[in-house]
């Protein structure tokens, strides 16, 4: 017969303690003496004890009067780039996704800040913060750039990343699938007749997902030597200069990147949109007018990040996974006036 777990109860009895004093001790609260603390921390160690973070915050719920639905919180983060706290429409889009999919598991969102100024909190700070609040999943937006977390502890928490943001740890990923949505979208692209595709982006843009974007889309025109090969224009930034001089030099019939403002620098040159060249968004979601694109479905994303980290949850997974697992999803075609009609 397998023998019982631990309970608060059972260890309190063994300490000759409170379990409201054992409770408070386990969640590292002030209250609590530091030497009662390592004393209870040590013993519930000692016998297999471990905390349920879905019952405790459930339990917090219920004192404060929140719905009795309600089983725990879960923490969104972003980071602050150069002490600014950038919440771009892509990741608000993720966030939103990963709210509504929250509240029908029973879980509510918020918002946390990773950077080294208030009010974002430090990489050290985070998790004794998170656990605090009985907060034990959580879900990485996309970061601008790459950061490198091994300095956080992940030891208390369910947590997977958006792409690849991180340089380390290696979490569970959340993901468009980048490489297959390019290939669609140049096969598509040839279907209504352009032969000239020139690919337009940000350096950041395709190291972030390991060069997928233009591995695809040197994939593709490997594969189709009848089409016109132009040399992609992949920079550190793109500049209205550089881009005019690469435009000139290869004339593409269609341009994919995600900088919008390259039609304006077109438009400048008396170049007409769609008729001399066409643009194609690879994210639509952040568009400043009406284009052609891909639709990223960020609140898909959203919501699949919530699933992964609840099931984590469930199944009692913390820290780093031995095997780091990917879910991709490939993005939707959109229509729009920078491309010619069918």
């Amino acid at each position: 017969m397998k023998p019982r777990s631990p309970t608060l109860r059972t260890l309190a009895r063994r300490l000759d303690l409170s379990v409201a004093t054992v409770s408070e001790a386990l969640r590292d609260h002030a209250r609590v003496a530091p030497a009662t603390r390592l004393r209870v921390q040590r013993a519930a160690r000692s016998v297999g004890y471990e905390v349920n973070p879905l019952l405790g915050a459930a339990l917090s719920a219920v004192r404060r009067g929140r719905h009795r639905d309600y089983r725990g919180t879960l923490a969104l983060i972003d980071a602050d780039e150069d002490n600014r706290a950038l919440y771009l429409p892509f990741h608000r889009e993720i966030a939103a996704g990963a709210a509504e999919r929250a509240r029908e598991l029973g879980f509510q969102t918020e918002l946390f800040w990773l950077g080294p100024a208030e009010p974002a909190l430090s990489m050290k700070r985070m998790p004794g913060v998170l656990h605090a609040r009985g907060i034990a999943g959580a879900v990485l937006l996309p970061f601008h750039s790459t950061h490198d977390l091994s300095e956080f502890d992940f030891s208390r928490l369910a947590a997977v990343q958006m792409d690849h943001c991180l340089i380390q740890p290696q979490l569970h990923t959340i993901l468009p699938d980048h490489y297959l949505s390019m290939l669609h979208a140049l096969e598509q692209l040839t279907q209504r007749g352009y032969r000239r595709i020139g690919l337009c982006m940000a350096r950041r843009k395709d190291a972030r997902i390991k060069r997928k974007w233009s591995a695809a889309f040197q994939s593709f025109f490997n594969e189709n030597s009848r089409l016109h090969s132009i040399p992609p224009l992949i920079e550190s930034q793109i500049t209205r200069a550089g881009f005019i001089t690469w435009y000139r030099q290869h004339r593409p019939d269609v341009i994919v990147g995600h900088q919008q403002i390259m039609v304006d620098w077109l438009a400048e040159l008396g170049v007409r949109i769609p008729a001399d060249a066409a643009f194609f968004n690879l994210n639509v979601t952040e568009r400043t007018a009406p284009c052609a694109g891909l639709d990223l479905t960020p609140r898909r994303l959203g919501a699949a990040a919530i699933e992964t980290v609840v099931a984590m949850l469930h199944r009692q997974e913390r820290g780093v996974p031995k095997f780091p697992q990917t879910v991709t999803l490939e993005a939707t075609w959109v229509d729009g006036p920078t491309l010619r009609s069918r």
